[in-house]
């Protein structure tokens, strides 16, 4: 994902846009890749977004957008991109606490 919106469609990175793999293919880790190889790809590639966010300004529209995939761009610029990566990380997180309180019970925030 950091790959994708920070250095793709932000920073219009060409090696990483020819590198983006379309569809199911782009969320496959091989079978045999440890997991720490899996965390450690993650936090680097956390660095270089952090890289792109630090060094364009908020207001910097997408250098970069697969129309052919999603049409006419709906985020214009760097702000929208990181409330739209934010939202996405919050939902996503939801979504496997959810899968582990099936799977262990237990939970963590209970309002009653």
């Amino acid at each position: 994902m950091e790959r994708f919106w920070f250095r793709a469609v932000v920073a219009g990175d060409e090696t990483v846009v020819r590198g983006l793999t379309s569809g199911d293919a782009a969320w496959r880790v091989a079978p045999d890749t440890p997991a720490a190889d899996v965390l450690e790809r993650y936090r680097r590639e956390a660095e270089r977004a952090d890289a792109v966010i630090t060094a364009t300004p908020a207001d910097a529209p997408p250098a970069w957008w697969p129309r052919d995939l999603f049409g006419e761009p709906h985020l214009h610029t760097l702000r929208d991109v990181l409330l739209h990566v934010i939202t996405e990380t919050a939902c996503h997180a939801g979504h496997l606490d959810a899968a582990r309180e099936l799977l262990d019970g237990r939970r963590w925030l209970v309002l009653t």
